[in-house]
């Protein structure tokens, strides 16, 4: 059994059991995390399906981190509230994951030369990047939460400078951009010595 399957499978089973524990402890903010983590980590098999698009072992590892970190370590356990690192460690990470996807859609029309697939990857992971930026900010909209830290009242300042002249909102979307920028950009000099 590949490292990968059996990465899945036991990645797959403790949400499963995330779940689980969730629904008999009537902890349903938790359950609805971890149910949702459960989903979406079978995107990359998905997506090979439907779309033939094979994505790699590594950025799919990258994936599982970043969506178990901010979906359900973050979010329901607001472990963005607690770590003054964590946001941008999520968003360095999806810099890094989301450039192998980029790189495992620009790689399947074979035929293009190392430099237009390393840019595409680079150039996927940051338009991803901004969606979820956007999706955020909508989020905070409809659901009147914070997570772009630009509500005038918040209870964390761990996004924000004492001495930042910006509002927290600003500073939070920059930070994030910058990490998901360095993050892609690592991960695009790397790759250029395994395609």
């Amino acid at each position: 059994m590949k490292l990968l399957s059996l990465c899945e499978i036991i990645f797959r089973c403790a949400l499963f059991a995330l779940a689980v524990y969730h629904i008999f402890k009537r902890e349903f903010k938790f359950m609805k995390s971890a149910i949702l983590v459960l989903a979406l980590s079978f995107l990359p098999e998905l997506l090979n399906a439907v779309f033939k698009i094979r994505i790699d072992s590594f950025s799919i590892l990258v994936y599982f981190t970043i969506i178990f970190m901010a979906l359900y370590l973050g979010s329901s356990y607001r472990f963005y509230d607690k770590y003054k690192w964590w946001d941008r460690a999520i968003h360095f990470l999806s810099g890094i994951g989301f450039a192998g996807f980029g790189i495992a859609f620009a790689g399947t029309g074979s035929g293009f030369i190392k430099l237009v697939i390393l840019l595409f990857g680079f150039t996927f992971s940051v338009t991803l990047h901004v969606i979820w930026e956007v999706l955020e900010y909508i989020s905070d909209c409809i659901t009147h939460g914070n997570a772009q830290r630009w509500q005038k009242v918040h209870t964390s300042n761990n996004h924000v400078s004492e001495k930042a002249l910006q509002p927290a909102g600003l500073v939070d979307t920059m930070n994030d951009a910058i990490c998901c920028i360095t993050g892609a950009g690592l991960s695009i000099l790397v790759w250029w010595f395994f395609i």
